[in-house]
């Protein structure tokens, strides 16, 4: 954004979101959050650090539904209502896109949002493949704009206490990852999203549209994966798009991850992780993605014990100040990983901290998707290293 610009309205950054879908609409909610935060500081300070009033708005919404750009935009004052992200791109008032729609529209909307210098914050999957990622990240880093991925695990309170133990001396080594993500097949319930039922718009199923988090996710707690052995099936009828897969993934460091990925009828179960890890000496297990309990089981002490949620939350607290203190203002929030993946992206903006996770995360999650597709083709073990140098 220009200096000037952002000068001449106090700091304030200025969002257009492309996409008024259910992740549009959830991007909106949590820069709401993000905006109210903003508020009661300015209130208490008047100021904030760079002596600018700053805050975040959003001032446009696009989607080709003409309604559902209109009910986003109301409920922001004075926001606008676009047909097309083009006419975001047009609209010298905006800083920065959040990137909402089908899969399949993610390499257009970010080509057009760096060539019109915009900042990019784009949905997960980043592409319909990882040449197409590739092919975003380095538009936007030509365009020497900020991009960030909606890679939103990594801000998950249990997930990230996990790591924490499990990185622990005393814990001893890793032996064992076990994890399933499983939900309602998404056109319908909790999740009603249609196209992803349509090979045309969406890069896949189960595995990349919804388990590329998770895929993200053990990278980032277990470290660099050597080679993934997938298989696939599909039952809901959609050319190419899967709705079960298994995935072993190898990592550098010997150890093994058993990974099923599942989209189902069961339309009454919430949308659901679990996640276990076995070490030498520590057993560690959550049914929560968020914020939630940690069961866990200690060394010669066979008896398991629960930490509650508020211990977690304390914890996670502890971790994420230390480690991204601009996040503090967002402490009511620290329970909703949506809130803290956007706040950070608008700190970033405001020159608080770098993009986080960054697009380069975000196309090795996807090559690491792409790789485990191949060896389902394939019916054998996929290298990691010789799969992205294709």
């Amino acid at each position: 954004m220009s200096k000037q610009s952002k000068d001449s309205r106090g700091g304030e950054i200025r969002v257009g979101i492309i996409g008024a879908g259910l992740i549009g609409q959830t991007h909106s909610m949590m820069l709401r959050k993000i905006a109210d935060a903003s508020l009661k500081i300015s209130d208490a300070t008047r100021k904030i650090a760079d002596g600018s009033e700053g805050g975040v708005r959003v001032a446009a919404i696009a989607d080709v539904s003409a309604p559902a750009a209109e009910r986003l935009a109301a409920r922001w004052p004075g926001a606008r209502a676009y047909l097309s992200a083009e006419e975001i791109f047009r609209d010298d008032d905006i800083d920065a896109v959040w990137i909402c729609t089908p899969t399949a529209m993610h390499l257009e909307a970010c080509i057009g949002a760096a060539h019109a210098g915009k900042h990019v914050f784009c949905e997960k999957p980043l592409a319909m493949s990882a040449r197409e990622a590739t092919e975003i990240k380095s538009a936007l880093d030509t365009a020497g704009v900020q991009s960030q991925v909606g890679l939103v695990l990594r801000f998950s309170p249990v997930y990230t206490v996990i790591r924490a133990m499990v990185q622990r001396q005393d814990a001893g080594r890793i032996v064992a990852i076990t994890m399933r993500d499983d939900q309602d097949f998404p056109i319908r319930g909790a999740h009603p999203s249609a196209w992803r039922n349509d090979p045309k718009v969406t890069a896949g199923g189960t595995l990349v549209e919804h388990s590329v988090h998770d895929f993200d996710l053990l990278t980032w707690m277990f470290g660099a994966v050597k080679s993934v052995y997938c298989r696939t099936r599909n039952l809901n009828g959609g050319r190419g798009i899967e709705d079960f897969a298994a995935t072993t993934l190898e990592f550098e460091r010997g150890y093994h991850a058993q990974h099923s990925s599942i989209w189902h009828h069961v339309q009454n179960r919430p949308s659901n992780r679990r996640l276990e890890v076995f070490c030498e000496n520590l057993f560690v297990a959550t049914d929560f993605d968020a914020a939630g309990p940690i069961i866990v089981q200690r060394g010669a002490d066979a008896r398991e014990e629960i930490i509650p949620e508020r211990e977690v939350m304390a914890q996670f607290s502890e971790i994420i100040l230390a480690e991204r203190p601009y996040l503090a203002p967002m402490k009511n929030y620290f329970a909703i990983p949506y809130a803290l993946e956007d706040a950070t992206f608008v700190a970033a903006l405001g020159g608080g901290c770098a993009p986080y996770p960054a697009l380069g995360d975000g196309v090795a999650a996807q090559r690491l998707v792409e790789a485990a597709y191949e060896s389902a083709r394939l019916g054998r073990p996929v290298d990691i290293a010789t799969a992205s140098n294709r």
